[in-house]
C-alpha cells in the first residue's frame, strides 16, 4: 500500500507546472493521496474517489480572507483525501473546513485516514487559529485512536522535525507538541526524517508493528516552487 501528501497551494500555478504536478502524481501509483489547499474541481485521475473538507465560504471573508476573491471563483477545500478504494464511513471531525476523516477496507483491515492542516496560515494568527487547530488535532486523534488500530495521520503540519531547520510554529512550540503527542500515544513519525519538509505521515503503533515502511518524495521543493513543501509518500508492506 502506497499513501502520500502533498500541499498544492490553491493550485495557483502556471499551466505548464499544474500539467506537471498532475503527471507526477500520477506517476506515484497512490492508493491514497491527500491534498492541503486544494481546489474543489483538482482531479488528476478520475478512476479515484475524491473526499474532500467542508468547502471554505467564497461570498464572505473567512478567517482573514475572501477566498472567494482570492482564488477567482475556485472553491477552496483545506484537505483532500483521493483513494483508490470507496469509503465504508466517514468519521467526524472537530473542525470540518480543516481535517478530513474516513474509513476504508483493504485485505480486511479496516485503515483509517485522517487529512489535516495546523496551522493554515503558517506563522500567522498562530495564537488563535493555529493554536485551536493544534488541540483540535490533538482531540482528533485521540478520539479515532479508541476504536481504531489502523491509523494514519497526514497533512500540512507546517512543522519541520529539524531544531536546525527552524522551520515550526514557534509561538505555540508546534515541534515539542507534536513529538510530545506522538510520543504518548506511540505514534510513529514516519516522515521526520525528511529534510526541508513540514508535510508528514504518521503511522499509528499497529501500523508500526505489522509493516515495513519506505518514504520517498516527489515534487521536491525546486519543481513545486513552494518551499519547504514537497510531494512525500510513505509505501507499507504489512508483514501478514
Amino acid at each position: 500500500m502506497k499513501i502520500g501528501t502533498l500541499n498544492i497551494d490553491w493550485f495557483k500555478k502556471s499551466l505548464e507546472l499544474k500539467k506537471v504536478i498532475e503527471q507526477q502524481i500520477k506517476e506515484q501509483d497512490l492508493d491514497f493521496l491527500i491534498v492541503n489547499e486544494n481546489i474543489l474541481n483538482f482531479n488528476f485521475d478520475e478512476n479515484y474517489f475524491g473526499y474532500h473538507s467542508k468547502s471554505i465560504p467564497v461570498k464572505e471573508e473567512f478567517q482573514h480572507l475572501n477566498y472567494g476573491i482570492y482564488l477567482k471563483g475556485e472553491t477552496p477545500v483545506r484537505t483532500s483525501i483521493y483513494s483508490k478504494y470507496k469509503s465504508v464511513q466517514e468519521i467526524g471531525t472537530i473542525d470540518p473546513f480543516t481535517s478530513i476523516c474516513h474509513k476504508f477496507i483493504i485485505d480486511e483491515r479496516e485503515i483509517i485516514i485522517y487529512g489535516t492542516i495546523i496551522g493554515t496560515w503558517g506563522i500567522k494568527h498562530q495564537d488563535k487559529i493555529a493554536a485551536v487547530e493544534l488541540d483540535n488535532f490533538k482531540k482528533d486523534v485521540q478520539y479515532i485512536l479508541i476504536n481504531n488500530e489502523y491509523v494514519f495521520v497526514v497533512g500540512d503540519f507546517n512543522t519541520s522535525f529539524f531544531k536546525s531547520e527552524n522551520r515550526q510554529l514557534a509561538t505555540i512550540k508546534s515541534r515539542e507538541e507534536i513529538v510530545t503527542f506522538t510520543d504518548n500515544l506511540n505514534i510513529n513519525r514516519t516522515t521526520e526524517t525528511i529534510e526541508h519538509c513540514i508535510d508528514h505521515i504518521f503511522v499509528s503503533e499497529k501500523i508500526k508493528n505489522q509493516a515495513q515502511v519506505k518514504t520517498s518524495t516527489f515534487l521536491e521543493n525546486n519543481i513545486l516552487r513552494d518551499d519547504p513543501h514537497k510531494g512525500i509518500s510513505v509505501e507499507l508492506n504489512f508483514n501478514s
